[in-house]
């Protein structure tokens, strides 16, 4: 399900014109799941995929745990690969799935969760 997820946030930022430059990096500090770029801005995106709103929706399994988290992860990235000073952001892909078919009914694209 997750895989299925990624594959379709991946998807999904290239129709919307980002380029994807890493998939799942990882490190000592965790995973980010896509890095992506747009004309001048780096996207650390947080996939989340669900296939039922029984907890709720895949936006609202976020906690503020995870925003530092991935803060920490998006600076790391930046310091390790040397990357010039340019904007950047923390972005929420939330994406339902259909439990069955395991096909994409909706994907959310939200921008700024992290206030990086």
């Amino acid at each position: 399900m997750g895989m299925a997820g990624e594959k379709a946030a991946r998807e999904f930022l290239e129709k919307a014109g980002y380029s994807i430059i890493e998939a799942n990096y990882r490190c000592f500090l965790g995973e980010i799941d896509i890095i992506a770029l747009k004309a001048d801005t780096l996207i650390f995106a947080e996939v989340r995929t669900k296939t039922g709103l029984t907890f709720g929706r895949p936006e609202e399994s976020v906690t503020k745990d995870k925003v530092y988290r991935l803060r920490r992860l998006a600076h790391h990235y930046l310091q390790s690969k040397h990357r010039e000073e340019r904007a950047s952001r923390i972005d929420l892909i939330a994406v339902m799935l259909d439990r069955r078919e395991n096909q994409v009914t909706e994907i959310n694209h939200i921008k700024g969760i992290g206030g990086f």
